[in-house]
């Protein structure tokens, strides 16, 4: 009879840090905060935080790739963003820490703005949190399928796939979506999770506790 491990507790198997759910409200506030003075200010305050390429290329405003990000058309499209927003700044500072959320997040964001900025027109506005989104998306699925082995690679795998779905469902076929900072974000997320597990891997895996399992030859 040979004995194998399996494990029975990863990192995700404890409580998220502490004030993870003050990081996350907070998030919320100040995004709500800006969006509200865009709606009660009207389009004037919006076209002065919204990232336009004319300004922020031709005129250097980087800031707008930051204020952009909390501004929003109207509230379900605040609403949709302040759902997943909230969410993933949760879960992501709560087991990754400051340094991933939100500091290398927010750096990020900005990067996913200015990039499609390139291939507009001039006188276009990207504004709304959803590249981020999608950037903590990236980020967090692929850190569950790799961190969770409490699991089976496959319901690790059908469960990432199920929250998938939930977050980029509700935003297909919208001509109104820049679907280039999307799938930018999407994409550097998985890239940023790959980089943060292969050097972080040893910390991650000492998080894990085993019990024999026994299996008969």
């Amino acid at each position: 009879m040979s004995e194998s491990r399996r494990v029975t507790q990863t990192m995700l198997s404890q409580r998220p840090r502490e004030y993870s759910a003050q990081v996350a409200i907070l998030s919320l506030l100040l995004m709500l905060w800006v969006s509200l003075l865009c709606w009660t200010h009207g389009p004037e305050m919006s076209d002065r935080l919204a990232a336009i390429p004319q300004k922020v290329i031709l005129e250097r405003e980087y800031s707008r790739l930051w204020t952009g990000m909390a501004v929003h058309a109207d509230l379900p499209h605040f609403a949709f963003n302040a759902v997943f927003l909230g969410l993933f700044s949760y879960l992501i500072y709560g087991y990754f820490g400051i340094w991933i959320y939100p500091v290398s997040a927010m750096f990020l964001g900005g990067v996913l703005t200015y990039l499609p900025l390139l291939t507009y027109p001039s006188a276009a506005r990207l504004v709304g949190a959803s590249g981020l989104v999608y950037l903590m998306a990236g980020f967090w699925l692929v850190m569950y399928i790799l961190v969770e082995r409490r699991l089976t690679v496959t319901r690790r795998l059908l469960r990432a796939a199920g929250v998938a779905l939930i977050v980029f469902l509700p935003t297909s076929f919208q001509q109104e979506i820049s679907y280039r900072k999307h799938t930018l974000g999407f994409g550097l997320g998985i890239m940023q999770a790959l980089l943060h597990f292969h050097l972080e891997k040893k910390r991650i895996r000492s998080a894990e506790v085993f019990e024999p399992e026994d299996q008969e030859e």
